[in-house]
């Protein structure tokens, strides 16, 4: 089903700021379950009919492994379901991100697309990957593969843990798909996000040809071999 088009969250960065890790009790947030050590959450936004949803597990890698397989475009369609395309549209800075992402639907349902950037930061040993939505030139919306989609908040926050060897992974977003789809219908095939998209990583990260991404050592030095 819908279940594809959520499983394709990225990244964008912009320099290192302040910040803190999420706190799912002080934000708010409601614990749904626990399912192969990852919990699930979810939180209801005021006067905003899509649920957010969130999750958190250890993945058995470094950071930089993570960060690598997030910014992979070529094999998103290994782990990521109902992948169509993605392609980098700019890149401001060696911390920044500008990314188009597109997923194809069933028959009856249009397909989506996203333009979005990442943004990297860190809290001394956290990093912190913010994702929202922006234009671009050259992914026009009126070119659109069906219809363009929102992301409204995403972010993962990337925390070493036994020495570098394994990272704690949190990550939540709002993003609404726009077009006609029922929103009861997207909060249904959200909730499952974290789990997929955790469990996704898991095993992506261990193929042979995943490395450690460049930013880590050229950017965020102190978080490698925390």
């Amino acid at each position: 089903m819908l279940k594809g088009f959520f499983l394709f969250l990225v990244i964008s960065v912009s320099g290192i700021a302040w910040a803190k890790p999420i706190d799912w009790n002080a934000e708010k947030w409601s614990f749904v379950s626990k399912e192969d050590t990852i919990k699930v959450y979810k939180k209801n936004f005021p006067n905003n009919p899509v649920t957010g949803v969130g999750g958190e597990g250890v993945v058995d890698a470094p950071i930089g492994k993570i960060v690598w397989v997030l910014l992979d475009n070529k094999n998103k369609i290994d782990w990521v379901d109902k992948f169509m395309d993605a392609r980098t549209l700019a890149t401001p800075s060696a911390t920044e991100s500008i990314q188009y992402g597109a997923f194809k639907m069933p028959a009856i349902i249009s397909n989506r697309d996203f333009v979005y950037k990442y943004n990297f930061r860190k809290d001394n040993d956290t990093l912190l990957v913010d994702v929202v939505s922006v234009t671009h030139p050259d992914a026009d919306p009126k070119k659109s593969v069906g219809v363009r989609g929102h992301i409204e908040m995403g972010q993962y926050t990337l925390k070493p843990v036994e020495g570098g060897k394994k990272t704690f992974v949190q990550v939540k977003y709002l993003t609404d798909p726009k077009g006609l789809i029922p929103k009861w219908l997207v909060n249904i095939v959200q909730k499952t996000w974290p789990l997929k998209t955790l469990q996704g990583l898991r095993k992506q990260v261990k193929k042979s040809f995943v490395k450690e991404h460049p930013m880590l050592k050229n950017k965020f030095q102190a978080l490698v071999g925390h």
